[in-house]
């Protein structure tokens, strides 16, 4: 008789809510990111159309899980407000693009500046198996 040991992904244990593993899994995914919104003010960047807001050259930001507000300030590209659209649209003077895995923002022309609120993603991807 064989015997299937049942593996919880990192999601499920933390909605158990186990008091024995919850640390452990507020420690894995960063809740403590997750849970204070961010305001990045980034002014005098070379121009480009994409920002990795993890790269050490924007601070080594958290991954963006929601973004609340996405202005462009200076560049090129037309000063505004932005709309932010998965990966698959085009960047657009009302529309910046953000990469699947939430490092890359995408604008239409050339920024120097823009500022961005968000809350960060999980650290680790949520499916993945707790141990």
């Amino acid at each position: 008789m064989s015997t299937t040991t049942k593996t919880n992904t990192i999601a499920a244990e933390m909605n158990k809510g186990n008091a024995n593993t919850i640390a452990d899994v507020a420690q894995k995914v960063q809740l403590g990111d997750m849970l204070q919104p961010r305001k990045l003010v980034k002014t005098g960047l070379t121009a480009a159309t994409s920002f990795d807001i993890t790269s050490a050259a924007l601070g080594s930001n958290p991954a963006i899980g929601s973004i609340q507000t996405l202005r462009v300030t200076a560049g090129t590209a037309a000063a505004g407000h932005r709309n932010v659209t998965d990966a698959g649209g085009t960047p657009s003077a009302t529309l910046a693009t953000i990469s699947d895995d939430g490092k890359t923002l995408t604008f239409e022309g050339n920024v120097t500046g823009f500022i961005l609120t968000y809350t960060p993603r999980a650290a680790v991807d949520t499916s993945g198996v707790f141990s």
